[in-house]
């Protein structure tokens, strides 16, 4: 009997929560015991409204100064965030954001990627963040949601990170892309905060947007598999380094890649070009796309 038990508790374990959700889904497991709803917002956006149960967490729970470019917390804050908001490893956890401007969705992409690092991997986005809630009619209140706190460690998944000897190591070795718009990617725009233009050396370019419509509904999966598989000749079972500005960007195609497309290896670049383009000794592409091969 122990044996069925634990036969059946592990079979429920690989149905893990979709990558992306809609409102109608969110609707129908918003009360789920397992399940914890995080808002990404300042809190008097918060405040205003938000979905039932929702907790609220800012990008700087998660992110900080260190004093040359943006970056993610240490371990022990972290830890704290996710314990304050009452997530576990074994939580099912749903992001969303009043999306104002794109940084709003970043924002909340970023912290999915971070809880992945950190060992949470039952992560969702909700598609089309809380305006797709309210155009689907849903409840709204302004209660604020308060939930027994958990005492979380992290378990660190350093396959989902690259820093700079990461980097430099694996050009042309690893695809690389770039998930700032074309224009900076090329270096015909300068990148407010970078002092080099340009890209990575071989890095290819694939602006985050371009997944997403304007309402920022996440487009067709079938169109984005064909995208990296036929556009990119990326292989699912291989590694890939993706990267932007400082991090916030290339979250929506980790994102994309690692969650919406079961892309098997994702490392995220946190410091980006804030560090690659603000060095004289890292290899710079310029004026050209450039494609992978080996």
């Amino acid at each position: 009997m122990k044996l069925f038990v634990s036969l059946i508790a592990t079979t429920l374990s690989l149905f893990a929560i979709e990558p992306l959700v809609t409102p109608q889904w969110l609707d129908a497991h918003k009360n789920d015991s397992t399940l914890r709803i995080v808002e990404v917002s300042e809190a008097d956006l918060y405040a205003k409204e938000h979905i039932p149960h929702a907790m609220n967490t800012q990008i700087g729970q998660w992110r900080f100064d260190n004093g040359t470019f943006l970056s993610i917390r240490p371990v022990e804050q972290i830890e704290a965030e996710i314990s304050r908001l009452g997530i576990d490893e074994k939580s099912d956890v749903v992001l969303y954001a009043p999306i104002n401007e794109p940084k709003d969705l970043l924002k909340a992409s970023y912290i999915y990627w971070a809880l992945q690092y950190h060992g949470v991997k039952n992560v969702a986005l909700l598609d089309g963040g809380l305006e797709a809630w309210k155009n689907a009619k849903f409840a709204l209140e302004q209660t604020e949601t308060n939930v027994k706190a958990t005492s979380f460690k992290a378990k660190i998944d350093s396959a989902k990170i690259a820093d700079l000897g990461y980097v430099k190591n694996h050009i042309g070795k690893l695809p690389m892309i770039d998930a700032r718009p074309a224009d900076m990617y090329l270096g015909v725009t300068p990148t407010p905060t970078v002092k080099r233009n340009g890209h990575i050396s071989g890095g290819m370019s694939y602006s985050w947007n371009y997944s997403v419509d304007k309402a920022y509904i996440l487009k067709s999966k079938i169109m984005l598999e064909n995208v990296f598989k036929e556009g990119y000749g990326l292989d699912k079972n291989k590694e890939v380094i993706v990267y932007c500005t400082g991090g916030l960007e290339t979250s929506f195609n980790y994102f994309v890649l690692s969650g919406v497309l079961g892309y098997k290896n994702v490392r995220l670049y946190d410091a980006s070009m804030k560090e690659w383009g603000n060095r004289e000794d890292t290899p710079m592409g310029q004026y050209r796309y450039e494609m992978f091969s080996k």
